[in-house]
């Protein structure tokens, strides 16, 4: 059984993961490179779930409330992807005609980091 201090030290950990990832992504954004950009976006996808979970872990340690016995109030997954869409268009300049093609790489993001 994982300890306090190293449940802290998870979440910590984590979150600087996932801070280093968006810094990346924001340099990916300011290059253009869509490839790049998809990369940095799969690994801040990976890295918010990672730190979700550990989050949820600390949590459940602090509460002694499980994770089933929670309502779980975040949005579904349809939700998620469309999001995540909005921010791959965006993020590449908003071009026309890229609507399916950046569902679909939302698609891949949302279920790659619920996979981790």
């Amino acid at each position: 059984m994982a300890t306090k201090r190293a449940l802290w030290n998870e979440y910590r950990a984590t979150w600087d993961a996932f801070s280093r990832n968006l810094d990346r992504l924001q340099a990916c954004a300011e290059s253009g490179d869509r490839s790049l950009i998809e990369s940095a976006l799969v690994a801040v996808e990976e890295s918010k779930a990672a730190h979700n979970a550990a989050r949820d872990r600390l949590g459940e340690y602090l509460t002694g409330v499980t994770k089933s016995a929670r309502v779980d109030t975040l949005r579904n997954q349809e939700d998620q992807i469309r999001e995540k869409a909005r921010l791959v268009w965006e993020i590449s300049g908003k071009p026309q005609n890229s609507a399916e093609a950046d569902w679909l790489l939302a698609e891949r993001l949302v279920r790659s980091a619920s996979a981790v």
